[in-house]
């Protein structure tokens, strides 16, 4: 199992030193990430696999010109006659190719017959991966390098488009497929597809090397607490205590880097929330999946034509006005920010939010920074204060080299400096196992007066 390196703050190395002149300010340092699943090896591919690569773009090339394909909507590709005329016309390529000496006995025919097909009127080597129920993402960067995410891990797909040209028009007709536009006066996309699979992809001029493509498929069902208990994601103790805060309705920040399981831990603990309650979700694009009825799910919209953006904050706006009773927030980028801090300082409390940033400090800070860009003028400590009450508890989630989601650490928000935010270990992951801190939570004393089972016990 691949372990991380730890993260060392840079301040904690520069703690000795000594800052001087007019003005100086010690800065916290930034922390680094756990390294992560993405770097991927690919090996280049056999010879044989190449030669089929070039047989099909040659056919596919002769099927275009045979049957004017460039010329037919895309809406028609699909017709059971289209299949059938470029299945015959591409047997006769494929019988022209044996006739001629050019076609080597290790190409399976049927194979060949049977690809340039799929890529002729279909999206080629997408058909078998989107099949796949195993495969959550697939990244393409360039034609001959397709990866795909299984079990939280990147790795090889052993797949390739014949051509640069190919791989494009098939990205093309994977957007026209939702009703949008992929050219190069729209060279960038991020919209869901029917099945609610994200599609991310950009083509020149914008990707001068070629088209690229990302594709998330949205989980089925995530895990609930107990789930990631038993996963190794988490302690029980741990488990128990955020069913707690759920119960008690802490606001809780959960952070970590991209592609973290941040979402994962966010699904778990909405799902924790008693029977009943109305959960209310906004996100940039949907990715949770969080099992409950009483779910409204929503998400931003850009702007086309005479349609309107419908940003993030726009989305806060509304689901405030719906009367959550549980508010999730899939990810703060932007100005919903301080309108966020506001409203868990005024009236809502319960929330769980996701927040980019390695760590509490980073995250808190992070969110304080965009806040503050809103601000009125001089309102720096006031920002940073309203951080502070927002939010009681700070979940770090990392996803190790071997695609495992691991809680690192759950502190506790007990106020800001000038600087930065006092926080308190609750719960950390160390030498290889969780461990409590000892440290109880301060609303812990308050809990049994209202009625809440508060086991102290998962502390030690």
């Amino acid at each position: 199992m691949g372990a991380p390196a730890p993260v060392v703050p840079l301040a904690a190395q520069n703690k000795a030193r000594n800052l001087v002149g007019a003005g100086a300010k010690r800065v916290v340092g930034r922390s680094v990430s756990m390294p992560s699943r993405r770097g991927v090896h690919i090996e280049p591919l056999d010879p044989k696999v190449v030669k089929m690569l070039d047989l099909q773009s040659q056919l596919l090339e002769r099927l275009r010109a045979k049957l004017d394909l460039d010329k037919i909507p895309m809406e028609r590709l699909h017709e059971e006659d289209l299949f059938q005329r470029a299945e015959r016309a591409t047997i006769d390529l494929v019988e022209t190719l044996e006739t001629s000496g050019e076609l080597p006995k290790y190409i399976d025919q049927d194979t060949l017959i049977k690809e340039t097909l799929s890529e002729a009127l279909a999206l080629g080597p997408l058909e078998d991966l989107l099949a796949d129920d195993k495969i959550d993402q697939i990244i393409i960067d360039r034609r001959d390098r397709v990866v795909v995410g299984k079990d939280g891990q990147l790795r090889a797909s052993g797949k390739a488009f014949s051509s640069d040209e190919v791989f494009e028009r098939i990205v093309k007709r994977l957007v026209a497929e939702v009703g949008a536009r992929l050219d190069e006066s729209n060279p960038v996309v991020d919209l869901r597809m029917r099945d609610g699979t994200r599609l991310t992809a950009a083509v020149s001029p914008v990707a001068s090397r070629g088209a690229v493509l990302v594709l998330k498929k949205p989980a089925a069902q995530m895990p609930t607490l107990q789930d990631l208990a038993s996963q190794g994601a988490m302690s029980g103790g741990m488990a128990d205590f955020l069913a707690t805060c759920v119960t008690a309705r802490r606001n809780v920040l959960v952070c970590g880097g991209p592609a973290s399981g941040k979402t994962t831990v966010v699904a778990a603990i909405a799902a924790a929330s008693p029977a009943g309650e109305r959960v209310i979700s906004i996100e940039e694009m949907g990715e949770l999946s969080i099992a409950r009825e009483e779910w409204i799910q929503l998400e931003t919209r850009v702007g086309v034509g005479k349609q309107a953006d419908v940003d993030l904050a726009s989305l806060l706006e509304t689901a405030l006005r719906l009367s959550p009773d549980r508010l999730v927030v899939g990810e703060v980028r932007g100005r919903e920010a301080l309108p966020l801090v506001n409203a868990l300082n005024a009236s809502t409390d319960g929330a769980i939010v996701a927040m980019t940033g390695e760590g509490a400090h980073t995250a808190l800070t992070r969110l304080a920074t965009l806040a503050r860009v809103c601000a009125p003028a001089g309102a720096d400590a006031p920002v940073r204060e309203l951080v502070a009450q927002a939010f009681e508890i700070v979940i770090h989630a990392v996803r190790w080299s071997d695609g495992t989601v691991r809680v690192m650490s759950i502190e506790e928000v007990v106020g800001c400096s000038e600087t930065s935010f006092d926080t308190q270990m609750l719960f950390q992951f160390r030498d290889g196992a969780f461990h409590a801190t000892g440290t109880v939570p301060r609303f812990y004393s308050e809990l049994e007066a209202r009625g809440i089972p508060a086991d102290q016990a998962v502390f030690r």
